[in-house]
């Protein structure tokens, strides 16, 4: 049975973020990780790439501020064969919704929104929309709250997704055409359906609320107090340091209009970047000194579910053991980050999304397989 003392030497001799030569903007209070992980996770880590032919794979498990393993697989690149970096952004697809639902929860902390402000009626939030679509009394109903927990009353993915029409248009002109053409299928509150476009509605209640464009936003609010300082909005240029996807079975992860999904599944990031926002997310309860983003009471309301789906919260799921997650997929990419009742955060992302169903499964059931291959951490 390895040792405490045999982490550590491993951790020094193989530690993906030392061998890379690259310093976290965090370094100044993140600590160096503290073990690696034994090789029987890293096998099963190759395992999953080769199945699935994932080019590349980022992950990092923290617990607060202490980073315990930080590592990188395979390429950022597959013509270039350049590797994948502990900095190399990937997009995060929906796990942008646990930001956005952040950023929200910091506007009415501050006292510039509420969750039961109406956001379509006359006197709501974006007014403008207010004569447009039927069922305008089902439309005015609808709160910031409802919209967190996909309970607005329509618009889901599994129907048809407004965020994948119209690619022409801007937010203005999306909202529009969708409360003209695609109307409530249910009064607000009832019934639970997983909505893109409800978060991108959110992104323009943030504007609303913070007199600031979207990002600009979240960028200052959120991330800035957290030290991460190259999230940024995915476009269909790579950025620097981002990585190359690759999709699957005919797949056009470049044809997405990935500007417009901001405030739903836009941003590129790190999984380090995604691990961090969970940490301080759960710091009031967690006590392990990372920033905190919003208080306990916020907290509290953003990890608890409605009647009609009590397993999601806010922008992230949740269960009755404690754990709280999301996942994101989009053609080129799939991202999983999870905080755990034993005060540890993770996360990862690849990029490129398989056909397979299980695909997203597994790599969250991988994270968990490597958390509890090291018993230190006491998963």
């Amino acid at each position: 049975m390895p040792t405490r003392r045999d982490f550590l030497r491993r951790g020094a001799a193989a530690g993906v973020v030392a061998a890379t030569g690259w310093t976290s903007p965090r370094s100044a209070i993140a600590q160096d990780p503290v073990a690696a992980l034994p090789p029987r996770a890293l096998v099963l880590i190759r395992q999953y790439m080769d199945e699935f032919a994932v080019p590349g794979l980022q992950l990092t498990y923290l617990r607060g501020l202490r980073t315990l393993y930080s590592g990188t697989f395979g390429v950022a690149n597959r013509s270039t064969q350049q590797a994948v970096r502990p900095d190399s952004l990937f997009r995060i697809a929906s796990n942008s919704k646990a930001f956005t639902s952040t950023a929200i929860f910091v506007l009415v902390e501050r006292g510039k929104l509420r969750l039961t402000d109406r956001v379509f009626a006359p006197d709501g939030i974006l007014p403008q929309f207010s004569r447009i679509g039927l069922r305008r009394d089902w439309l005015h109903a609808i709160t910031v709250h409802q919209l967190l927990l996909h309970t607005g009353g329509g618009w889901g993915v599994e129907r048809n997704d407004p965020m994948l029409d119209k690619p022409g248009f801007d937010h203005t002109q999306l909202i529009a055409w969708t409360l003209r053409t695609q109307p409530l299928q249910h009064p607000p509150g009832e019934k639970y359906a997983y909505s893109n476009f409800g978060y991108c509605v959110l992104g323009r209640v943030i504007e609303r609320a913070s007199g600031q464009p979207y990002a600009q936003f979240v960028r200052q609010s959120v991330m800035r107090p957290l030290q991460i300082f190259d999230m940024r909005i995915g476009a269909s240029k790579p950025a620097p340091q981002e990585v190359q996807y690759y999709g699957q079975g005919g797949e056009r992860p470049y044809a997405l209009p990935i500007a417009r999904m901001d405030s739903h599944g836009g941003w590129i990031g790190t999984a380090a970047d995604m691990a961090h926002l969970l940490a301080s997310l759960f710091s009031p309860i967690d006590n392990e000194g990372a920033p905190r983003l919003i208080n306990a009471a916020s907290l509290r309301v953003m990890t608890t579910g409605s009647r009609a789906n009590p397993g999601y919260g806010c922008g992230l799921q949740v269960n009755n053991a404690g754990n709280a997650w999301h996942a994101g997929s989009l053609p080129g990419t799939m991202s999983v980050m999870v905080h755990t009742p034993g005060r540890m955060s993770w996360a990862a992302v690849v990029n490129t999304r398989s056909r397979q169903a299980d695909a997203q499964s597994r790599l969250d059931n991988l994270l968990w397989q490597a958390a509890r291959s090291v018993p230190e951490w006491n998963v």
